[in-house]
């Protein structure tokens, strides 16, 4: 009776971190001392079930939020990561386009997750600004 139980919870962890899923990292970075603020890299292209995890890669604050995502995905909004080194990870979950910014520098760091296939811009939900800086379904927090 153990033994099935065993191998049930085993295949159960399996099958909820795929083996083909990839880890990305996105720096938060400054690219001189007047604040030119941006993602590196700006653009990713990834497969469903990978993570990408957000650092914050100097000593300002910056968070990570969507403004746009494919019809049927949900929205994230990181919380604040204050300190250089602070990290946050979103496992994307559905095909399409993500948009998003740093809600403190939107109007310079800003950029895109491509989750397989790009969404058509008639599949594109628009988000305006939410501030609940928790965590949705299929995220999580690294700090």
């Amino acid at each position: 009776m153990k033994k099935v139980i065993i191998t049930t919870a085993l295949t159960v962890a399996v099958f909820a971190a795929p083996a083909y899923a990839k880890e990305y990292t996105v720096e938060m970075i400054s690219t001189s001392d007047k604040g030119d603020y941006r993602f590196s890299p700006q653009h990713l292209t990834i497969q469903p079930g990978d993570t990408v995890t957000w650092i914050n890669a100097q000593d300002d604050s910056h968070n990570v939020m969507t403004s746009a995502f494919p019809k049927g995905a949900e929205g994230f909004d990181s919380p604040m990561l204050e300190k250089k080194g602070q990290k946050w990870s979103y496992i994307f979950k559905k095909d399409g386009t993500y948009e998003y910014h740093c809600h403190p520098h939107a109007d310079l760091m800003n950029g895109t997750v491509t989750v397989g296939k790009p969404s058509a811009k008639a599949d594109i939900v628009v988000e305006g600004h939410h501030h609940s800086h928790g965590n949705h379904e299929g995220a999580h927090s690294k700090h």
